[in-house]
């Protein structure tokens, strides 16, 4: 017996996967990042694309076709038929900037797959957290469910000499009914959270090695200094980029873009000749100068929304931290106050209890004390999962 139960823990431990090891496995494999990479490959033609010149426009003529005799091409000079080709070229600078813009549109994307690679390391941290918290709980509970068992059996002993012994008796049994319930409702919560974390990491997890261990928290300086470091930030940043290439090319574009158009001219029985035509749109109504304005305002705006982003961002991560700090001193107020006092007064019933004491009283300190219990590991988890947001917010995968 002893074999099979180290044989089985020895397989949990070959299948057990750090948190981290998770992650890295997700970043290879998650689809949801293959589909932005794939669009950021295709960012690659689209700077070779805007390089391009615009395709030629090519045209043949067949000119003076009389009626009476529609397909004598012999009858003056002026019947001709004729090849042109017209090829307009971008004014000076104008190929760098749809350059410049078409990657500054490529930094966006590459932010994107930043930002979801992040939010993925996020969302995998979260759940394994829940699972360990789930974990925990339900091995807690288990203990509490054996003691509970314990008691009914005592309190039965006691159904012939002590009349409050029927009472105590059915306090135990409903103290059994709502573990067993806790437990119940733990066990389906845990396969769901299993279900989610096999999906965020493409493979199934047998079991997550991390503990619920709570360190030193970093300061909240650190994490100041790291919110440019935030992906959604550096999104905003490089959409005002786009905003200031735009900018760039309606400007440019208030200088029409010349053109050639070269023809051939073909006449039977008389020589050929060649036309050569330079020409350029003009701007008279005023189209580019609205196009360069509004390209104008669309800088302002894209400038003051990182500044608000940044500022929210600040704001989110002095909530979160102080959302941090509120889990440890909590923590640390049930582990070094709250638990150790409730552990004396538990010894002293069980000793009461001894010598004939009230078994209602320790029924009543049992349950409180699995509460108690509970809310440890639940404010544990919570810590751990608000440092993972903290680590989302400052761009840390």
């Amino acid at each position: 017996m002893r074999i099979l139960f180290f044989a089985t823990v020895a397989i949990g431990l070959v299948h057990a996967t750090s948190i981290q090891s998770l992650i890295n496995t997700s970043m290879k494999k998650h689809p949801s990042l293959q589909t932005i990479e794939h669009r950021l490959s295709s960012m690659d033609e689209q700077i070779s694309l805007s390089q391009n010149f615009s395709n030629p426009d090519v045209s043949f003529t067949i000119s003076d076709m009389p009626f009476n005799d529609f397909t004598n091409r012999r009858l003056e000079p002026m019947q001709y038929q004729v090849l042109n080709v017209k090829q307009k070229f971008p004014w000076f600078g104008k190929l760098d900037a749809r350059k410049t813009f078409t990657q500054a549109k490529k930094n966006v994307i590459l932010d994107s797959l930043d930002t979801a690679k992040v939010k993925l390391a996020e969302e995998i941290r979260m759940t394994a957290y829940t699972i360990k918290e789930l974990e925990a709980r339900i091995h807690i509970v288990h203990k509490y469910i054996e003691v509970a068992e314990q008691n009914i059996k005592l309190y039965t002993s006691y159904a012939s000499t002590d009349s409050m012994s029927h009472t105590n008796s059915m306090n135990a049994s409903l103290l059994l009914t709502k573990v067993k319930i806790k437990v119940a409702k733990y066990q389906s919560i845990l396969k769901s959270q299993k279900a989610r974390l096999t999906y965020l990491v493409q493979s199934k997890v047998n079991h997550v090695s991390d503990t619920l261990a709570m360190k030193n928290p970093k300061s909240l300086h650190y994490y100041l200094a790291r919110i440019n470091n935030n992906p959604l930030y550096q999104m905003r940043l490089s959409q005002k980029s786009v905003a200031d290439a735009n900018q760039e090319i309606q400007s440019l574009d208030t200088t029409p873009d010349p053109y050639v158009k070269v023809g051939y001219f073909n006449r039977s029985d008389y020589n050929d000749y060649a036309s050569i035509t330079i020409g350029a749109s003009l701007p008279l109504y005023g189209s580019e100068k609205l196009k360069t304005e509004a390209a104008r305002k669309e800088v302002l705006a894209a400038a003051s929304a990182s500044l608000d982003f940044k500022s929210s961002l600040q704001s989110e991560v002095e909530s979160m931290y102080a959302k941090l700090m509120e889990a440890r001193t909590i923590y640390n107020i049930l582990n070094n106050e709250t638990l150790p006092q409730l552990e004396h007064m538990f010894e002293l019933t069980q000793a009461s209890i001894q010598e004939g004491g009230d078994l209602f009283a320790y029924t009543n300190l049992l349950e409180q004390k699995l509460d108690l219990e509970e809310e440890s590991i639940s404010i544990k988890a919570e810590y751990l999962r608000t440092q993972a947001k903290l680590k989302s917010l400052i761009g840390e995968i």
